[in-house]
């Protein structure tokens, strides 16, 4: 999707006019008969229920729980066993955090 779509971007922006609203036409009948999907979606398991999280979201579909984030890679803390900042007090997987020095939010040395 994203390298076709990057690719009628830069068609819809040639110069004549015509050929312009044809690539237009042609993107809007590919994209309404074929409409995105996101692949990049894994589901993580809530430790609350038998619901799941997208890697991307934060709350639980099924029970509504918020997990906070991982600073290092944005997923959402489901372990109870996570690092957390000393100054900021934002939270990062225990595994992601350790090649780091300094914390990735608020830089402060990782003690």
């Amino acid at each position: 999707f994203g390298t076709c779509s990057n690719a009628f971007i830069k068609l819809e922006n040639v110069d004549k006019a015509e050929s312009r609203l044809e690539y237009e036409e042609l993107a809007v009948e590919i994209f309404t008969r074929y409409p995105p999907r996101d692949s990049r979606t894994q589901k993580i398991e809530c430790t609350n229920c038998e619901g799941s999280i997208t890697d991307y979201g934060n709350t639980c579909s099924i029970c509504d729980t918020k997990y906070p984030r991982c600073i290092v890679t944005g997923s959402p803390l489901t372990s109870v066993h996570f690092w957390q900042c000393d100054t900021c007090k934002h939270r990062a997987q225990e595994t992601d955090i350790v090649s780091f020095s300094t914390c990735p939010l608020c830089h402060a040395l990782i003690a």
